[in-house]
């Protein structure tokens, strides 16, 4: 028998579950070697990006920008003259 209350239990069970948890996001993040990106945007880039996301059906402005920069790698490989006009801004 322990000392320990039902309420006790319960919080220190939800704690453990708690740093569980994190403990595989943790590890999970370390393994596909995910890193922060910070950046500084202006107004005109928050406008883009958003116009991004809600052309592309996106919920969330990360997951915009990692399928837009992927996808831009691809036509890099692909299609380098495609992907050199639309880095200088030329009509396609």
């Amino acid at each position: 028998m322990t000392d320990e209350t039902p309420a006790a239990r319960k919080t220190r069970l939800a704690r453990e579950r708690k740093q569980a948890e994190r403990k595989r996001n943790r590890d999970k993040r370390q393994a596909m070697g995910a890193n922060k990106l910070k950046m500084e945007v202006f107004i005109g880039t928050t406008r883009a990006l958003e116009q991004i996301r809600h052309a592309g059906d996106f919920d969330e402005r990360d997951h915009a920008l990692t399928i837009v920069i992927h996808r831009v790698a691809d036509l890099s490989r692909s299609n380098p003259a495609a992907f050199r006009k639309l880095i200088k801004g030329i009509s396609i």
